[in-house]
């Protein structure tokens, strides 16, 4: 599946505290996380980077060799159209809302999508799979044609003793409900993580296929593709990990 199909959705609006760095564009193994998530997600054209703060990204990406696009009537104020010189369409869009949470990051991000279906990422998972994206994607899209009356949402893996929304597969219409929510929130005028919407509370609300690793099978190592670089030793982790011989679990090439 590539093309007007779906979409890439990565979020990344995040200040990381407990890190104290942009998580986003860490280097790992040589390459930055946000790297590391476009090479490993180049069969996708279309893709969306939802941040706090647009500049950083935008310097990091031209340093890549992303070069400025076309914007097109519509997209939010403060976005930013990029194209790599293969042909790939990226957009570096702000947060509806700064510091609510992730939430806000998947409503303004699904909001600017081209694809029915949306692959969304954390921006800070090094070692996602082609393999997996594919598998996450096509899951929801083959459910949904067998099942229509009763498709499912979005489809989320389960993993690390929880649910792991930041590495799904969503219908793009369910962003209006992210964005609801988003505003609700907002509204309240208290951005606080305990007011805030949570990724928890928006997967109560819609119908989701919750797959394992039985599932994914032949997609990789799960646990490992799900685990962010939200910590010091998270980072440590993942250096470790980045250095052994399966540290980059699939050829990168050119975004």
């Amino acid at each position: 599946m590539s093309g007007p199909d779906r979409s890439l959705v990565i979020v990344a609006g995040g200040r990381s505290r407990r890190l104290g760095r942009n998580k986003p564009l860490v280097e790992i193994g040589g390459r930055t996380v946000l790297s590391r998530i476009l090479e490993a997600t180049a069969d996708i054209a279309d893709v969306v980077l939802a941040v706090r703060e647009v500049p950083p990204f935008r310097r990091a990406l031209a340093a890549q060799g992303w070069e400025s696009g076309a914007e097109r009537a519509g997209r939010p104020r403060g976005s930013v159209a990029l194209r790599h010189p293969k042909g790939r369409a990226l957009r570096v869009v702000p947060d509806p809302v700064p510091d609510l949470g992730p939430l806000a990051g998947v409503a303004s991000g699904l909001a600017a999508a081209d694809g029915a279906i949306c692959v969304v990422l954390a921006g800070d998972l090094p070692f996602v799979t082609p393999h997996l994206v594919d598998r996450l994607s096509r899951e929801l899209a083959s459910v949904a044609e067998s099942d229509a009356l009763d498709a499912p949402d979005a489809v989320v893996p389960r993993a690390r003793g929880r649910a792991q929304p930041l590495c799904a597969a969503y219908r793009r219409d369910v962003g209006r409900l992210a964005a609801r929510l988003v505003a609700r929130g907002g509204a309240r005028g208290d951005s606080s993580p305990s007011s805030s919407p949570s990724m928890m509370s928006f997967l109560e609300r819609l119908r989701v296929r919750y797959v394992t690793t039985e599932d994914l099978a032949g997609a990789g190592d799960l646990e490992t593709m799900v685990r962010g670089v939200d910590s010091r030793a998270d980072l440590d982790w993942a250096v470790r990990r980045a250095s052994r011989p399966d540290g980059f679990p699939f050829e990168p090439h050119t975004p």
